[in-house]
């Protein structure tokens, strides 16, 4: 993608170019699972490739969300920001079972085909705004603070995996004596059930302001995270209770994820989640940290060091899941 592809997606939309812009993303997750498939057939290259879609749903949300004139463009151009998750939520769900006479891929095509025309249909509306619960907001936030303290210790154990699976599967084994207590697993799924519902709503009446970009980053990585919590708990709890598998470091890396014809998915849907969470969490963070009368410049340098350290352990999380 060049620079004048991006000034143009930045730049204020006009009537001649928008209803081109808003349809690319979803035009580039029909492309999406080639380029997956392009991982392990050709070389890991494309499954990097792979993760420019999810940015350009990114963009176009953000222009979209500058006017808010297109509010079902920019719903779509944010579930693109979730191609990852869907897209390994989808296959998990129809590649493996003979009920229905298609499949993940099938459904894949059709979907966005549709979202496709969706986006290219839509007329320029009034800009329209919805009211926002700060209440639910809080408890939106404090529900994210038991999320996020599970979250450390699992990153932590996946992190052990540089040093082996021995290793990873003895620390899981320790950690499994507190989150799987039927309570603590009890309140954790239903956290995050209330993450995603509350996340919605809260997402309905977000109103960005112009050339916000930790706003759109907030929503865009609230997409990806309520799309991988689906494809990730409905993916355990299948292999748990329907198969009977330890979802440990063995089911973890049973299958390369860079050659794998199927497993590939998972590398860019894997990197990225860990990226979101920490957007995400840093986003919600900053916006308390300013609200108690924090500079903004402070705040910003607290999100943007958060989001590179997620960066950089997601890195490493994954470079442990290749090796094996």
């Amino acid at each position: 993608m060049t620079a004048t592809t991006f000034a143009t997606l930045e730049a204020p939309p006009a009537a001649t170019d928008s209803r081109l812009v808003r349809v690319l993303p979803p035009l580039a997750a029909i492309a999406y699972p080639g380029l997956i498939w392009c991982g392990p057939a050709i070389g890991p290259i494309f499954l990097v490739i792979a993760m420019v879609v999810p940015f350009l749903g990114l963009l176009v949300a953000h222009r979209t969300g500058n006017t808010l004139a297109y509010p079902r463009s920019r719903g779509i151009a944010l579930a693109v920001v979730g191609t990852p998750p869907l897209y390994s939520f989808l296959g998990g769900l129809l590649d493996f079972q003979h009920t229905v006479p298609f499949q993940g891929l099938h459904v894949w095509m059709v979907l966005w085909a549709g979202l496709a025309w969706m986006a290219f249909s839509e007329r320029p509306g009034k800009p329209r705004t919805a009211a926002r619960s700060e209440r639910l907001a809080m408890a939106h936030g404090i529900s994210a603070i038991l999320i996020a303290s599970f979250a450390a210790f699992h990153l932590a154990n996946h992190l052990g995996g540089l040093w082996g699976g021995a290793r990873h599967i003895a620390i899981m084994t320790a950690l499994r004596h507190v989150y799987r207590n039927p309570l603590v697993e009890v309140v954790l799924v239903g956290s995050v059930g209330f993450q995603l519902l509350s996340g919605l709503r809260l997402l309905q009446g977000k109103t960005p302001r112009p050339g916000e970009w930790i706003d759109t980053l907030q929503a865009g990585s609230a997409a990806y995270l309520t799309l991988f919590f689906l494809s990730h708990l409905s993916a355990v709890f299948r292999a748990r209770y329907l198969r009977n598998v330890d979802t440990n470091w063995v089911w973890l890396t049973a299958d390369s994820l860079v050659r794998d014809p199927w497993s590939a998915r998972l590398a860019p849907y894997y990197f990225l989640a860990v990226i979101a969470l920490g957007i995400h969490g840093a986003a919600g963070l900053r916006k308390v940290m300013v609200i108690h009368g924090r500079s903004e410049a402070l705040g910003n340098a607290m999100f943007y060091g958060v989001t590179a350290g997620a960066a950089v352990l997601s890195g490493l999380i994954m470079t442990a899941l290749i090796r094996g």
